[in-house]
């Protein structure tokens, strides 16, 4: 699904890859806030039209620029021997600390937030897990 946002002129490339982290107070007093702000935060989105339409900013140097943005499926490791493609499930973080573990990357990816509903998108293989969770390596958007 195609959603229309603003974002620093310098930034406005097809195909960036970024993480909205939410709008900053300076943005409460902004006319054209809602186009800027209407991303969901903590959330990865790809850049894959730029429109021609600019806005003079105050917190980008210069202007921001009207792009077309798409979310980005995240790949990550969700509990549960049901998960399906085409379900609904809430992440959930890991009580898991061990950062030599191979599916740690996996288990705790950047860009997603933990509780948060989400359609899975692609069911992969089942991961073996030490600290014995059930599994599943899964595309979330």
């Amino acid at each position: 699904m195609t959603e229309v946002t603003l974002i620093g002129e310098h930034l406005a490339k097809e195909g960036l890859e970024f993480v909205f982290g939410g709008c900053l107070s300076k943005c409460k007093s902004c006319e054209i806030k809602n186009s800027c702000c209407g991303l969901e935060k903590d959330r990865w989105y790809k850049i894959i039209g730029i429109r021609d339409k600019k806005h003079k900013c105050k917190i980008h140097h210069g202007s921001v620029q009207v792009v077309e943005v798409e979310k980005i499926p995240i790949k990550t490791a969700v509990s549960g021997r049901t998960v399906i493609e085409g379900s609904v499930v809430t992440f959930e973080k890991k009580d898991c600390k061990d950062l030599e573990c191979d599916h740690y990357i996996l288990c705790h990816p950047s860009g997603i937030g933990n509780k948060q509903k989400y359609n899975v998108k692609d069911v992969g293989k089942k991961i073996k897990c030490e600290k014995g969770y059930s599994l599943k390596e899964v595309e979330l958007i």
